[in-house]
Order: structure tokens, then sequence, then C-alpha cells
């Protein structure tokens, strides 16, 4: 329990201590070189944005690390839990009626039932990649001026 309280003080005091944006380093944990970890990758290069990867089979994660995932997440193990995933079938558990630390113990010892790649900041987690949803990793600085700009493009164009 003091773990789970530490790590919500660590992202407490990220959300409203003030701090600029990049303060937090952009985190990817992935298990398997997938396309989804390959493209995520690829994305964040080409967006110049700096990312620390971690591979969770030959770096595992704490279990403050993992309870510093849930808390993160809306929809809990839904968010974080491959369910469909053959490492997860070939549990054959009920992962409903596990409790939550039985569940962090769980992912401890087989962190394939994660889902590939987990990408997380201070403020905002994302598994698997998609294209649409990968965007609140850009800075708001930068979004701002990446508008200003297709804006700009459109007046010359005279499209609005």
């Amino acid at each position: 329990m003091q773990e789970a309280c530490a790590a919500f003080a660590i992202v407490t005091w990220w959300r409203f201590s003030g701090e600029s944006e990049t303060t937090m380093m952009i985190q990817m944990y992935f298990h398997t070189s997938d396309p989804a970890k390959n493209k995520m990758a690829r994305w964040f290069q080409q967006h110049q944005i700096s990312l620390q990867s971690r591979n969770i089979l030959r770096q595992p994660l704490t279990r403050p690390e993992i309870k510093h995932l849930f808390l993160m997440t809306a929809n809990g193990s839904d968010d974080l839990l491959a369910k469909r995933s053959k490492a997860t079938q070939a549990l054959a558990l009920d992962l409903e009626k596990l409790s939550f630390n039985q569940l962090v113990a769980l992912i401890q010892k087989h962190p394939q039932i994660l889902k590939n790649p987990i990408v997380f900041d201070d403020r905002s987690l994302l598994t698997g990649f998609n294209s649409e949803k990968v965007g609140v990793f850009i800075p708001q600085k930068q979004r701002k001026k990446e508008r200003r700009s297709l804006f700009d493009q459109l007046y010359s164009a005279e499209l609005i």
C-alpha cells in the first residue's frame, strides 16, 4: 500500500508542480519487437521526441512501476493486459478473479501478458500503436506551431 501511495504522490507531484512539459522523459516499455513497437519508436524518432525504451523481459518491472502503470490507466487491467494473447491464454487464469496484488505479482512473473508497447509520460499512457492517439506526446508548443504552419499553408493556397 505504501508503494502505491508513493507512486501516486510522484505522479501527483509531476502533474501539479508547475514543471515544464519537457521535465519527464517519455517512457516506452516493451517485451517484443513487434510492428507496433517498431512503429512507435519510428514515430518518436520522426517527430524528434526523446524516448527512453526498456525491454521488460531483460529489465523486469518492479511492483511500484506496475502499480504506477495502473494509476495512469483509465480502465485498469483492460488498458494494460493483452487478454487475447497466447501468453495470457497459456496461463489459463480468470484474470477477473485475481486480487490487485495477485495481478501485480502475475505481471512481474509474466510481463508478456501486458500489451505491447506501453508508452507514458507524466500525463498520458498509451498501449499499442495508434497514429491518432500518439499525438498526445507532442509538446503543446510544438502542436501549436504545427497547427499554425498548417493553417498558413491552407491560407496561402486559399483553401480557407
